[in-house]
């Protein structure tokens, strides 16, 4: 297909979905929208040729079909992305149950051309009416859910409701980033062996002129699906080392973590730009990390790999964040040069009533130290949590125990009243 016929299937879609919307809306039950990205298709046709291309993406629309119900519609809208409407299910629960179904039907490898072939795919899921009442709403909830669901341990999201209703839109960020209207909270790293802060997360926060607080769970999806996920990256980059500049004019030293979503990640131009920063600002390359989750990662383990050895060459430090979570930890962390890792606060939040969390945590520390990388603990929530990952021998932790989230100039302002 070419982009006229992709743009003729979205148009398909979209003139589709306005009657099934009306008669869900008229009969009080749920429709539900998928969507489906292949990943990798690039690569594939790299390596593979075109034509093979196309033999891969047919089979998948012959397998996403395959999967779904008499009734179920699916529309090719991109070269590597699907449409599934589910014009009737009894409520949001099955549409989440449609959507593991077709991931299951990918478990197992399907023959292109007499090769096996593995097909990765990510589905993000949008129902009506909690997504919205009209095309337009719920097919932009389910492009920020595929976002989402991109960067999930299962390839596989539901967009929080209140994503594109909370009277906030696309232009509003754009406005709010070109302004300044966003602001960087720190939260403490605690070090663990010398009890003292051992550097700060950088975490992004939106103070609405007349709304309010919008959370990163509405702002950061929004920037993903509307394409400006690269612009509020270059910002977050650029504000962090800014603070960290001013806590070093202040007398303190102060590496500062910074989140990459799996998104941003994968944008052009990432490694450039942060070393371009780095010299703006005269910040030491080894006082930055770089967090990167795993499934960001291993969602394309060659260019995964390519970026986190330029990062690292550059002396930039890398954490690998949400550790524990994802399908390939221990093949991984075996070739890529992470610094740190990130135990995920699933394992870490009531250890000390649950002995497999607990020996998984003393495991997952062990592990990261034989290989050289050490080891911070998500979700810290008590001090006898903190005292038992000191006896394992956890080198950072993280959390409310320790500290939450303030405005970098008050967090840089506490440092130095108690230096």
């Amino acid at each position: 297909m070419n982009a006229g016929s992709y743009a003729n299937a979205g148009t398909a879609l979209m003139a589709t979905l306005g009657p099934h919307l009306q008669a869900s809306t008229a009969s009080g039950r749920p429709l539900g929208l998928l969507m489906l990205g292949l990943q990798g298709l690039r690569q594939f046709n790299i390596q593979n040729g075109y034509g093979n291309g196309e033999r891969l993406v047919a089979k998948v629309q012959a397998m996403v079909q395959a999967a779904l119900r008499p009734g179920d519609l699916v529309f090719q809208i991109g070269p590597a992305d699907f449409a599934v409407l589910l014009p009737v299910i009894p409520d949001g629960k099955h549409a989440v149950l449609a959507a593991s179904r077709l991931l299951r039907q990918f478990e197992q490898t399907l023959e292109v051309n007499g090769r096996p072939v593995l097909a990765s795919v990510a589905v993000g899921i949008a129902v009506a009416p909690e997504h919205g009442l009209d095309a337009d709403s719920l097919c932009r909830h389910a492009e920020a859910s595929l976002a989402l669901a991109l960067g999930a341990a299962d390839r596989m999201a539901m967009a929080p409701a209140q994503v594109f209703d909370t009277g906030i839109e696309p232009a509003d960020l754009r406005e709010a980033i070109q302004a300044g209207h966003l602001g960087i909270h720190f939260q403490p790293l605690w070090d663990l062996r010398a009890g003292r802060v051992a550097g700060a997360e950088a975490l992004a926060r939106w103070q609405h002129p007349t709304r309010g607080a919008i959370s990163p769970a509405v702002f950061v999806p929004m920037a993903e699906s509307t394409g400006m996920i690269a612009e509020l990256t270059r910002w977050s980059i650029n504000a962090s080392l800014q603070h960290a500049v001013d806590a070093r004019e202040a007398g303190i030293r102060l590496p500062v973590s910074i989140n990459l979503s799996a998104v941003a990640f994968a944008e052009r131009g990432l490694v450039e730009h942060l070393v371009g920063a780095l010299r703006l600002w005269g910040v030491p390359a080894d006082d930055v990390v770089i967090e990167v989750t795993e499934t960001a990662i291993i969602a394309d383990l060659d260019k995964g790999a390519r970026i986190l050895d330029r990062l690292s060459a550059e002396g930039v430090r890398v954490s690998i964040d949400d550790f524990g979570v994802g399908n390939s930890s221990f093949a991984y962390l075996r070739e890529f040069p992470a610094t740190e890792l990130k135990i995920d606060r699933s394992f870490v939040t009531g250890m000390l009533g649950n002995e497999r969390s607990l020996q998984l945590v003393k495991a997952m520390i062990d592990f990261a130290h034989h290989l050289g990388i050490r080891v911070v603990a998500e979700g810290v929530e008590d001090t006898a949590t903190l005292e038992r990952l000191a006896e394992l021998n956890c080198d950072h932790a993280q959390g409310y125990a320790i500290g939450r989230a303030q405005p970098a100039a008050d967090f840089i302002a506490g440092l130095v009243a108690g230096h």
